[in-house]
């Protein structure tokens, strides 16, 4: 193998470990084949957590500068019960003879987390369409040119590595995050600093057990087992985005840091507790214990994300609205921030007059 092979080889290895994908370094020039076509499933892990991060935001105001300025939750939630069969909490939107059920989510949870789907088997197992929160879409052959001529957007120049573009402040906290955790500095010396950012929060997360795809694969294989159709709420373009991380400024980068070591550190003390409460849905303790993520001046120094925060909430809003005006019943999955906060989901769908049961009715 040349040098220069061995050298896109070392690179495609690093993209798919954004992507959680393992490439074997005695594949040869068919490894360096294979990775490109999965570079477009690389490329949408990475923007899905951009998306995340987005969807948290939409349902308030782009001009809050931080999670301390984030709306209370809707005060039409403060009264929910549940006693029998502790599960998670949804929500019933009707409109003549059509319906909605809306499951509030979290994000991330363990990936043990336990919890009783009888209540969304039996909705989904009468159901016309399974509604899944908005995604970052790459096309394969998009995504495999990317990876070939747009890498510049997740590495820094020859010469440069991540320690030296970061305060020593923020050093020492990725340093002691990475080694909780049992990686070494040259793991991410490569990556540009949000993209750095990006990947140690993955990797803190998969480290101490959570996932970001559940519940919604749990929920997909019962949709499919039943024949119910699923569909996103909403798709983004996720390259374009992508495409902006080297044209932010040098503050900018260091905000996106300090808002990903701030995650890790409020998801690493509270999100196994979100995750228990939202199973037995334990609203309280939801509401005492769920964050949305901090990456706000992150997004905020992206043009493209801007776009996002307008669009995401009334993108889900108008899904569930189109759905109401198809006959039978469909579940659609929506973040607690999103679904709750005030001005979300559920006080626009309340605004618009229709008709919405508590899960405690």
């Amino acid at each position: 193998m040349g040098p220069m092979l061995q050298e896109e080889m070392c690179r495609l290895r690093k993209a798919c470990a954004v992507g959680g994908i393992a490439v074997d370094n005695h594949q040869g020039v068919r490894a360096v084949v294979g990775a490109w076509i999965l570079s477009s499933v690389v490329v949408v892990n990475l923007r899905k957590t951009l998306l995340v991060c987005a969807m948290a935001l939409a349902a308030w105001p782009a001009h809050a500068q931080d999670s301390s300025n984030l709306p209370g939750w809707s005060s039409g939630i403060d009264t929910v019960t549940v006693v029998a069969h502790p599960s998670p909490l949804m929500w019933h939107v009707t409109k003549g003879n059509s319906d909605v059920w809306l499951l509030g989510t979290v994000q991330p949870i363990p990936e043990d987390q336990k919890w009783d789907s009888a209540r969304v088997e039996t909705v989904l197992k009468g159901a016309k369409r399974l509604l899944l929160q908005p995604r970052a879409s790459v096309g394969l052959l998009e995504g495999a040119w990317f990876m070939l001529t747009g890498t510049d957007a997740i590495y820094l120049p020859d010469g440069q590595t991540f320690e030296q573009q970061i305060p020593e402040n923020l050093r020492v906290r990725f340093e002691k995050a990475r080694i909780s955790i049992g990686k070494d500095a040259d793991h991410y010396e490569d990556y540009r600093v949000p993209i750095a950012g990006f990947v140690l929060e993955g990797d803190v997360l998969k480290a101490q057990g959570f996932s970001r795809d559940e519940p919604q694969d749990r929920l997909k294989s019962i949709a499919q087992r039943d024949g119910v159709s699923v569909h996103p709420m909403a798709e983004y373009e996720a390259l374009p985005l992508l495409r902006e991380v080297p044209s932010m400024s040098k503050a900018a980068n260091e905000a996106c840091l300090e808002d990903a070591l701030d995650d890790i550190a409020q998801l690493s003390t509270h999100a196994r507790s979100a995750a228990e409460a939202w199973a037995i849905g334990d609203l309280e303790g939801i509401k005492a214990n769920y964050s949305e993520v901090r990456l706000e001046r992150c997004l905020q120094a992206v043009p493209s994300a801007a776009t996002l925060w307008n669009r995401a909430v009334a993108d889900s809003v108008n899904a569930i609205v189109a759905a109401l005006d198809k006959p039978g019943t469909t579940l659609a999955v929506v973040n607690v921030g999103a679904l709750l906060r005030k001005n979300g989901v559920l006080d626009r769908l309340k605004a618009s007059g229709l008709t919405i049961a508590d899960p405690g009715e």
